[in-house]
C-alpha cells in the first residue's frame, strides 16, 4: 500500500487516497485500535486513509475477484509457461497491466479503466505502469519501517505508547 500511495504521489496526485479493503487481521480486522493506529501513524502523514468493506457487503469485493478471474484467464494460464525466468515474468506482466488497464474494452464500463478514470480526474496514462512486485520480498522491508517488540510488529495503539522507538544499528 506504501508503494502504491509513494507511486501516485510520484505522479502528482496530492490530494486523500482513499484503500479500501476486506477485513483481514493484516488491515486491521476487528481490532478498531489497530485500524486506528494505520490509519493515525502511517497512513494520515501521507494523505491516505484506509478502509475496510462495510460488514455484510460481501459484494464490494466482487470487482477486484472478477479482475483476478481475468488475469488467470488472460494472463497467467497463457503467459506463465513462455517465461524463461523470473525477469522475463515481471516483463511480460507490467505490459499486461498496461493491456488491462489502457487498451483491453471492460464490458461493466463500456470502456478501458483509464478512460473512465479520466472522467473523474485528469491523470497521466502512466499510472498504468505502477511497478510489478513479488509481495513475499516486499515483507523484509518492514523491519526498516515498523519496529518489533518480542518478536511481534508493532501495530495497536497500546503497543506503541509503551514503546519507546530507538534506531539500532
Amino acid at each position: 500500500m506504501l508503494s502504491l500511495i509513494y507511486f501516485l504521489r510520484a505522479l502528482g496526485i496530492d490530494h486523500e487516497i482513499t484503500l479500501q479493503t476486506d477485513n483481514g487481521e493484516e488491515f486491521g480486522g476487528r481490532s478498531v485500535d489497530k485500524l486506528d493506529y494505520l490509519n493515525r501513524m502511517i497512513f494520515k502523514p501521507l494523505n491516505a486513509k484506509l478502509i475496510h468493506i462495510p460488514k455484510g457487503r460481501k459484494e464490494y469485493n466482487a470487482f477486484v475477484e472478477r479482475s483476478h478471474q481475468t488475469d488467470d484467464n488472460e494472463f497467467y494460464i497463457p503467459q506463465l509457461e513462455l517465461c524463461k525466468d523470473l525477469k522475463e515474468f515481471l516483463f511480460r506482466a507490467i505490459r499486461w497491466q498496461w493491456v488491462y488497464n489502457t487498451i483491453r474494452f471492460h464490458s461493466s464500463l463500456n470502456m478501458t479503466p483509464y478512460k473512465k478514470l479520466l472522467e473523474y480526474c485528469k491523470i497521466p496514462r502512466k499510472i498504468a505502469l505502477f511497478p510489478t512486485m513479488i509481495l513475499d520480498e516486499m515483507v523484509n522491508i518492514l523491519d526498516v519501517f515498523f519496529p518489533k517488540k518480542d518478536g511481534y510488529y508493532v501495530l495497536t495503539k497500546d503497543q506503541y505508547e509503551k514503546l519507546s522507538f530507538t534506531t539500532e544499528n
